[in-house]
């Protein structure tokens, strides 16, 4: 569909820059209403046990905010992948090596580790949905988290627009 796509609008970035905003702006939506129902069925139930929590304490609004954030952010990092990789089923397998398999390899144990797992979108959404961070030798902040988030949502989008317009489909 790109080439059919690029043969209308020859306008390379801007078409991309489109998709980018369009996936971001949908992916975006579909987060905060999946994100949103699930904190409210769930502190649902837990509030018939007395243990609910308020969406107004900041932990909560932090999980919340970061759990919606977190479908755009995977969407623009698959976007990037495929519009370097450009095939649909190793596009599938990279991103989910990317985006699943670090976590589980880096941890904050050792200063080198600590540095690459602190680079990456779902270890930012743990630390994000913590009230207290763990006590671990190598810790970081809720500023560094959102940021991770940040970097890797404009790192996709430029990756995405400028590597597409630099080669022929």
């Amino acid at each position: 569909m790109i080439r059919t796509t690029f043969t209308a609008v020859p306008a390379r970035n801007a078409v991309l820059a489109a998709k980018v905003a369009a996936v971001t702006a949908v992916t975006a939506a579909f987060g905060a209403v999946v994100a949103g129902a699930s904190f409210g069925l769930t502190q649902a139930i837990l509030s018939g046990r007395g243990a609910g929590v308020s969406i107004t304490e900041p932990a909560a609004f932090r999980l919340v905010a970061a759990s919606a954030l977190l479908a755009p952010v995977s969407a623009l990092a698959g976007m990037a992948v495929g519009a370097v990789v450009r095939h649909t089923a190793p596009t599938l397998v990279t991103v989910f090596v990317i985006l699943l398999v670090p976590p589980a390899a880096f941890g904050a144990d050792r200063h080198w580790s600590a540095l690459v797992a602190h680079a990456l979108p779902l270890n930012a959404w743990q630390r994000l949905g913590q009230a207290v961070p763990d006590p671990v030798p190598y810790p970081w902040t809720t500023a560094g988290a959102w940021t991770v988030y940040a970097a890797w949502a404009l790192a996709a989008a430029a990756v995405t627009v400028i590597g597409t317009s630099r080669r022929d489909l």
